[in-house]
């Protein structure tokens, strides 16, 4: 297989998925499976995007981590021509998160992923305005780690979009993971062909991502970003979700069943220099 094929084939959640057929002979207590085709033209081409995740020991570390991001990270990144690139702080309800700063970075293709920090590094611009974190030591860092996820986005949702929604706009970040393969193939099938994705869009729960995580932790997994205006959008929106019938039309199918097992999510706040 030629490299090019493999990086976009990467594993069956990587597929533009289709359902074929239904699966047949099934045992007595046995979920529907349905059966999925992978489509290799990628028609339009789908992008892949870089979720950081860093963690920081304290309030004053956040600041610090945050305006470097926004002053140097954001512009280092432009540069190279990778944009838009958009910074979130947890908002201060997020007790779980208040420790964590979400970065997530659009990639035209795997070689931006690949070289971008190498790039960085041989930037004199980016090491001036980045100066404050390369200046501390070991012993007192400005983020203690950096988990990095990279997604491939749906094929309904090929890149990266940023609806204009208003200073007082927040975010929703989230983390699917489900227990096989399969049962994450058939997840993203739910979204992308299975209606819930459109009818995020109905109800104002903006997108402004979604992919299939083909390198990180908690595997196999989709991981998306949402947008409303305001958090009284975003708790109406939801609400409205929750009791809407195409929703509880679709949650009840039983090929979607026992898909998503573990949910990880967090409200967010845009950084002053973030683009999204």
């Amino acid at each position: 297989m030629k490299r090019r094929d493999f990086l976009a084939a990467g594993s069956l959640g990587l597929a533009a998925l289709s359902t074929a057929t239904t699966a047949s002979a099934l045992q007595p207590d046995a979920l529907p499976r349905r059966t999925y085709t992978i489509d290799f033209q990628q028609n339009p081409p789908r992008e892949f995007v870089e979720v950081r995740m860093y963690t920081v020991k304290d309030a004053e570390k956040r600041n610090q981590l945050v305006e470097i991001l926004d002053k140097a990270l954001i512009p280092g990144l432009n540069r190279q021509g990778i944009k838009p690139v958009g910074v979130f702080v947890p908002i201060p309800r997020e007790e779980q998160y208040a420790q964590n700063v979400f970065v997530a970075i659009p990639h035209k293709t795997i070689d931006t992923f690949v070289y971008a920090n190498p790039k960085l590094v041989a930037d004199e611009q980016f090491r001036k305005d980045a100066a404050p974190m390369f200046e501390t030591t070991s012993r007192d860092p400005i983020y203690t780690t950096c988990d990095t996820f990279l997604l491939y986005n749906f094929p309904s949702m090929p890149v990266m979009e940023t609806p204009e929604l208003g200073p007082d706009r927040v975010f929703e970040w989230r983390l699917y993971r489900s227990f096989n393969i399969e049962r994450n193939v058939a997840k993203i099938h739910m979204f992308d062909e299975g209606g819930e994705l459109p009818l995020f869009r109905e109800i104002g729960l903006n997108p402004i991502f979604f992919g299939d995580v083909v390198a990180g932790n908690k595997m196999p997994a989709l991981m998306y970003i949402i947008a409303c205006p305001s958090m009284a959008a975003h708790t109406e929106a939801w609400r409205v979700f929750r009791d809407h019938p195409k929703w509880i039309a679709m949650r009840d199918l039983p090929e979607y069943a026992d898909t998503a097992t573990e949910i990880d999510r967090v409200v967010l706040s845009p950084s002053p220099g973030s683009q999204i």
